[in-house]
């Protein structure tokens, strides 16, 4: 027959004061370890830490980069400069970052799709969908 172990006494239930789990939280925040880890230390489970991070508007961030990119700008005013330079600038941007070609996709009569280049002409565009409508 196996072991049964019975537990009497109290629930063990703690109550934390907002000056323990502020510092807590400072502790994830600063200690460069994980949710889990400063969890375990505490003898209280990961998601008690989020639930006092909500409740307290605190923003628990990854201690390894926070996955955030700063990328240069570049402001092209109307007054500080002529149009020609406007362009210029533009294109100096442009050529930087290829651009993705657009394309779009048109439903057409039996369930056939038209996909084409965004940059397709109009009447083009009207003669493909009424070819392929007829066929």
């Amino acid at each position: 027959m196996g072991r049964i172990e019975i537990l009497t006494g109290v629930e063990r239930r703690r109550v934390w004061t907002d000056e323990d789990k502020l510092r807590i939280l400072e502790e994830v925040e600063t200690s460069g370890f994980g949710v889990a880890e400063i969890a375990r230390r505490h003898d209280i489970l990961p998601q008690q830490i989020y639930t006092w991070r909500k409740k307290l508007g605190r923003d628990i961030r990854s201690p390894v980069g926070s996955g955030v990119t700063l990328l240069p700008v570049a402001l092209i005013g109307a007054d500080a400069e002529s149009e020609p330079d406007r362009a210029a600038a533009a294109e100096r941007v442009a050529a930087k970052r290829p651009a993705k070609p657009s394309r779009i996709e048109i439903g057409c009569k039996g369930g056939r799709v038209l996909k084409i280049d965004a940059s397709i002409a109009p009447e083009t565009l009207k003669a493909l969908i009424r070819s392929v409508e007829e066929a």
